[in-house]
């Protein structure tokens, strides 16, 4: 298993960001480099890498929601009283936080009070937003709540030989390791991955979902996301490929405020395939550190990470501001002089959509 704590890791939200500019995947991922060109770019960058749009922390919320909600399932108290008590605690709690938001002080980096939201950060008002998009994920909650998926989840907390896994709320990095070390292209690399509820049944059946709070894409409902096939991989990484062939695998993900399922049955294909999709960008990785030095893990100069050619990615990035100004520090002969092809479809993220 891989010990380097700062060594290169890869997981679904750096893959994503990679494919859809590398100079976003470069603030996100080294933020802390640019001390070396300007401290005022580093504590900016610092910031934002940290802050969430509104849409992206009401999709979070609303993940934690439905963790609540589960955990009462598994402790048979849920009752619609112990439902409410937990969907008012929520509130209170965003509430507090949007606040927080609102109020601090972006210009300073503050590893102690980390969390804002992208839209304080530019000094919009969304006070309106706020509202009106927290009451729809509290809808989208009750729709849950009231749909035919809930009572067949329902059911597999019935029987007590079912194995119910429900993502924790807090983040529990070495969990969400992958165990990859055996794969000669993935040594010393950390790969994480953990999928938001899975069930194991008494008979192996092993049923995994993931929520999401945005639209409904466009595509085919029985595609197989990358999400999906690495939270897969994830959890039959103790069985692998020779004890599949007894095994049924599913994989959902469950737009909440339609209660839409996309996902299908996962096959050796989509382990392969996924397998192949973390050593191919992990490669891609590699050729972004000095001397390929995974262990080490420090990046070349920033100029090597090419800007998107699309200006709507900028439109609403994050690192917008950042990205303009390290424009200056950059020698223009240097810029884009590793290049990665945009990517025009790519995995849906909380973030991605409104509510």
């Amino acid at each position: 298993m891989s010990e380097f704590k700062n060594s290169l890791s890869r997981s679904i939200s750096k893959s994503t960001i990679l494919h859809y500019c590398v100079k976003k995947y470069y603030f996100s991922t080294y933020s802390n480099h640019l001390k070396d060109i300007d401290l005022w770019l580093r504590n900016d960058a610092m910031v934002a890498k940290n802050i969430k749009s509104l849409a992206m922390r009401l999709g979070e919320c609303l993940h934690d929601l439905m963790s609540d909600y589960l955990h009462l399932l598994k402790s048979n108290q849920d009752s619609p009283e112990s439902i409410e008590k937990v969907k008012i605690s929520l509130i209170a709690k965003m509430d507090r936080d949007f606040q927080i938001s609102k109020n601090r002080d972006y210009t300073k980096y503050n590893s102690d009070l980390k969390f804002g939201l992208t839209e304080h950060y530019y000094k919009e008002n969304i006070d309106w937003l706020y509202s009106q998009w927290k009451n729809a994920m509290i809808e989208s909650f009750d729709n849950f709540c009231k749909s035919e998926l809930n009572f067949e989840i329902k059911q597999y907390f019935q029987d007590p030989e079912n194995i119910i896994f429900i993502e924790p709320k807090e983040k529990n990095f070495e969990s969400m390791k992958i165990e990859i070390d055996n794969i000669p292209d993935l040594m010393w690399i950390n790969v994480y991955a953990q999928p938001d509820f899975g069930i194991i049944t008494k008979d192996k059946k092993y049923i995994i979902y993931d929520w999401k709070s945005g639209r409904i894409p466009q595509k085919d409902p029985n595609l197989i996301s990358d999400q999906l096939k690495v939270y897969a991989y994830k959890v039959l990484q103790k069985i692998w490929l020779e004890n599949l062939d007894n095994i049924d695998v599913w994989a959902y993900e469950v737009f909440l405020k339609w209660i839409v399922k996309f996902g299908w049955k996962i096959t050796k294909q989509d382990l392969l395939d996924i397998e192949q999709k973390i050593i191919d960008d992990v490669n891609i990785q590699k050729n972004f550190l000095v001397n390929k030095d995974i262990e080490s893990n420090i990046p070349m100069e920033s100029s090597n990470f090419a800007r998107t050619s699309d200006p709507y990615k900028c439109k609403d990035c994050t690192f917008y501001r950042v990205c303009e100004e390290l424009k200056k520090y950059e020698k223009i002969s240097d810029l884009n002089s590793v290049q990665m092809p945009d990517v025009n479809e790519m995995e849906h993220s909380d973030d991605d959509f409104p509510f």
